[in-house]
């Protein structure tokens, strides 16, 4: 199989399509900033980020596994049982030998719900399971009495049941995932039916004078967990009753003659496991040491504004005005006045910056190397 080159790719397909880089960040649901870096090839996508990559670009990615006669899993009850009881079996292991059971017992239900959830819930034939929907938070830019500000909203301030609300996990189970929940990072969406719903609230809350340019709704990555966590259940309550009603020791020949009886649990099965608001759990972030800003490196001070959870917006604009400078250089060893004022509005809307607005000025500083 040939190596991809993704930077590459990337670039022939915005040039093949006409699209500017903030085009592309838009599609891909990234800051421009992130993109950028990404077409030049320095840096790599994350596992969720290569998914919607591959579906932007319609490449189809190779999920088949040559697993030898030795290395092959044995996809019995009571291996698989016991592995997800301890833990000691990965998702996507486990769904794949889920996937010889159903395909042997000829179970349908079971076979689709496998399928989907190793490929993916993209074609919107099907509907999303509940225990796939969360509730994000927001990054949003809106402008209010002539001036554009940024804000981050929280979790739960759209508070309505609707679905429309959710956002909806697509995206197969992967043999990554369990390194990727315990990532920093964040899942993005954007949800255009939802920014009119936003517009409405925020005008509630903040006037009517307020225009709300754009939104972007987010998770943090350990909301994964939840499917991972939801996924396991409903595999390991499905072969706690195999075993309840047919018996440890029983053949596969004995469960096909009952495969409708199976199918009909099966269903039941995800109907009890619903939401999983059993599984829900508090998502709390790693205590990180804070990164220290180097003069001139630019991927640095960006990683240093996303550990303070500066919003997409405000990131596109820095990287704007960072822009504009490699045109127009400022003098060296002062911090342009464009800069002070991003900053200026960066600390009306972060809570982080707030709480100590000279964080940011600080950190200003040190990347133009402007002695203290």
């Amino acid at each position: 199989m040939d190596t991809l080159d993704l930077a590459a790719t990337l670039r022939t397909y915005r040039e093949e399509k006409g699209l500017n880089m903030r085009d592309m960040a838009e599609r891909l649901y990234m800051s421009k900033s992130a993109y950028d870096r990404l077409e030049k090839g320095s840096t790599k996508p994350s596992y969720e980020g290569i998914q919607r990559i591959f579906k932007l670009l319609h490449i189809q990615a190779d999920t088949i596994r040559e697993i030898d006669s030795k290395g092959r899993l044995p996809g019995t009850i009571t291996y698989l049982k016991r592995h997800l009881l301890y833990g000691s079996i990965s998702t996507d292991i486990a769904l794949n030998c889920i996937k010889d059971l159903a395909e042997a017992l000829k179970c349908r239900p079971l076979f689709e719900w496998v399928r989907l959830e190793t490929n993916g819930y993209w074609t919107g034939k099907h509907p999303i399971p509940d225990y796939r929907m969360f509730k994000p938070s927001y990054d949003i830019e809106y402008e209010q009495d002539g001036m554009k500000y940024f804000m981050s909203l929280p979790t739960g301030f759209l508070d309505s049941p609707e679905e429309s609300c959710c956002i909806h996990w697509e995206l197969p189970i992967n043999e990554s995932d369990e390194n990727w929940v315990s990532s920093r990072g964040k899942i993005i969406f954007l949800k255009e039916n939802v920014k009119g719903i936003l517009a409405l609230k925020l005008k509630e809350v903040y006037g009517p004078d307020l225009h709300l340019i754009r939104a972007a709704g987010w998770v943090s990555a350990q909301y994964l967990q939840k499917v991972l966590l939801a996924v396991q259940e409903i595999m390991l309550r499905f072969l706690l009753y195999l075993e309840t009603e047919f018996g440890p020791d029983a053949d596969i020949d004995e469960l096909s003659a009952h495969k409708y009886q199976i199918g009909i649990h099966f269903r039941n099965v995800l109907d009890t496991v619903g939401f999983a608001g059993h599984l829900d759990l508090p998502v709390k972030p790693e205590k990180q040491e804070e990164i220290e800003i180097i003069q001139g490196d630019e991927d640095r001070f960006m990683d240093w504004l996303t550990q303070h959870d500066i919003s997409l917006y405000e990131m596109d604009e820095f990287y704007t005005l960072r822009e504009a400078f490699e045109k127009k250089p400022a003098p060296k060893g002062i911090v342009p006045p464009e800069m002070y004022a991003w900053a200026k509005k960066v600390n009306s809307s972060n809570w982080q910056f707030r709480a100590d607005e000279e964080k940011l000025i600080q950190g200003l500083e040190r990347f133009y190397g402007v002695a203290g």
